[in-house]
């Protein structure tokens, strides 16, 4: 039976996440994670350039036919651009996002095992396992987008009706699917530090993962629910990017992914630090 986590516990993995902010070596792979989606949406933006402006119309056009046309007129391009881009940041996660901090994940493990990190080593052990975390991430990424992507079309299709001309309706289903969003990545949370840090198999990592959570699930909601909500108001303010341009300036969208792209790398160092801390604290 597991046993019970206090508070005290739970903040303590805050605070020692917390302290290892200084430390300038573990920044670089979120920064890199960062640079690739900066690089990501200036492409979205200059539609234009001569150097990538042919990819980004056949990436729109494969996409989402229709919208592209629309992409290549001004303010629409301004409310298309975090369709686009964060379709393109997507398929470029799945390739990058689970390297890039199984790297920050490894070096985590040197210090809390009492070691000097070595940015060369952990690269090694990250591309060593590239195809067990990709892997892992794939599936967490795709669980996460479909319902993201078609919890409203359930939501319609079982109680029968529109949620297009209904406001409290709208805000009821985005409240519920950001809750079971937080729930699935709970539910996730540990299987790349598992796989780097459990020392077993494949499989019996994953198993010891997601046993992790079923042992203390309201722990793991714990620590993605507060970078989550550190998260929420540039990727709410983004969700209606039509209101910023009417309401606003066309550019204010481009800031503001700019601005979410910044918080994601302070709200992914406190994901990866708390849940492996808890982790190699719980499996030690």
């Amino acid at each position: 039976m597991a046993q019970r986590v206090h508070m005290s516990e739970f903040w303590y993995l805050y605070g020692q996440t917390f302290r290892l902010m200084g430390r300038v070596k573990l920044w670089l792979p979120l920064l890199i994670h960062a640079l690739a989606a900066v690089v990501l949406v200036y492409v979205h933006y200059f539609i234009f350039s001569p150097v990538t402006g042919s990819l980004v119309e056949g990436w729109t056009k494969l996409v989402n036919s229709e919208y592209s046309s629309l992409f290549y007129h001004y303010p629409a391009h301004m409310t298309l651009l975090p369709y686009f881009y964060g379709t393109a940041r997507l398929v470029v996660n799945i390739f990058i996002e689970a390297l890039l901090f199984g790297i920050m994940i490894d070096m985590l493990i040197a210090i809390y095992r009492g070691e000097k990190p070595a940015l060369f080593v952990s690269v090694k052990h990250a591309f060593k396992r590239y195809l067990q975390l990709t892997v892992a991430w794939l599936v967490v990424l795709g669980v996460l987008y479909l319902i993201n992507r078609y919890f409203n079309v359930v939501i319609e299709d079982v109680f029968g009706y529109s949620l297009q001309d209904a406001p409290r309706r709208q805000m009821f289903a985005q409240l519920a699917a950001r809750g079971i969003t937080v729930v699935v990545y709970a539910v996730f949370i540990y299987l790349l530090p598992s796989i780097l840090a459990g020392g077993a198999s494949y499989w019996e990592s994953i198993k010891r993962g997601l046993r992790l959570f079923f042992q203390h699930p309201f722990v793991a909601i714990g620590i993605v629910l507060i970078p989550y909500f550190i998260g929420l108001l540039p990727s709410w303010v983004l969700s209606d990017p039509g209101k910023i341009v009417s309401n606003f300036y066309p550019e204010m969208v481009l800031y503001l992914i700019l601005v979410s792209i910044g918080v994601d790398i302070i709200v992914n160092f406190i994901l990866l630090g708390t849940s492996l801390k808890f982790y190699m604290d719980q499996t030690s």
